[in-house]
């Protein structure tokens, strides 16, 4: 087997992006070709992938100036780049890449198994761990690093993502309730306000606020210690099972903020 050395990964993946950046190439295609012209194997394949899209990214980061660091970037698949390479040829089983070692690198194989900073960043974000996220990008090689830096911007990005997302389904909940309530012949508010702070507590008192805010309902929420029910409350009927999503939500919304800000801090220089 064609054994490749670290700056000969670099050098096709570097060769690559420029296609990319300069000429709206198709990441997928250059990489399909460059593994033909190459001979590599399924699993160097992989790793020129892998190498590929966190140049780009990288690029595409440090040349963006609007203030924005949000990168709209599709990065190649390698299940499509093999399909591409190997069309209806078999392909062949996956082998150990034998690859020159790193300087001053423990790995052996630069493209070995390389550590996954998902895990990291989970264990970073609990409110008690220590453990710092900048600790595994200091390492010896520049591109494990870029891997790496990567890795911490697509988990950022997927947070604020998700915290948008929860956002904006909270408020179309929010107003199709409290069209519900606003209706003529709709449920009553001031009873489904007792029901709720009854079975959710103080939990529910965010949400009854911004509910009492789309009908200009005037005052606070009564306080939860002074609402007592006699009758049995259906938990099941639309508007308590409206009630939970929203409290859900909000909740989504809140840890998702957490993660971001905390990530942002952990990972100071990166984000």
């Amino acid at each position: 087997m064609r054994e490749f050395r670290e700056d000969d990964f670099k050098k096709m993946a570097q060769g690559i992006v420029n296609e990319y950046l300069e000429k709206d190439s198709p990441l997928d295609e250059s990489l399909a070709k460059m593994s033909e012209d190459m001979g590599l194997n399924p699993d160097q394949i992989q790793n020129l992938v892998q190498l590929a899209n966190s140049l780009a990214h990288l690029t595409l980061f440090d040349n963006k100036n609007d203030g924005d660091k949000i990168i709209d970037f599709s990065p190649a698949d390698p299940d499509v780049v093999l399909k591409k390479v190997y069309k209806d040829n078999a392909m062949p089983e996956s082998q150990e890449i034998h690859e020159a070692p790193c300087p001053g690198s423990k790995e052996t194989d630069f493209f070995g198994d390389f550590p996954d900073i998902s895990t990291k960043i989970r264990e970073a974000l609990k409110p008690e761990a220590p453990s710092e996220i900048n600790e595994p990008i200091s390492t010896t090689s520049p591109n494990q690093r870029s891997m790496m830096i990567i890795k911490i911007r697509k988990v950022a990005s997927e947070l604020k993502d998700k915290e948008l997302a929860s956002a904006i389904e909270y408020r179309e909940e929010l107003d199709k309730l409290a069209s519900d309530f606003a209706k003529l012949y709709g449920p009553d508010f001031m009873e489904f306000e007792k029901n709720a702070l009854a079975l959710r507590g103080d939990i529910a008192v965010d949400v009854l606020t911004d509910i009492r805010s789309c009908l200009r309902v005037p005052g606070p929420v009564p306080n939860v210690s002074t609402e007592k029910v006699a009758c049995v409350i259906d938990t099941d009927v639309k508007e308590i099972r409206s009630l939970d999503k929203l409290i859900k939500l909000a909740e989504d919304h809140a840890d998702y903020s957490a993660a971001y800000n905390k990530l942002q801090q952990k990972a100071k220089g990166v984000l």
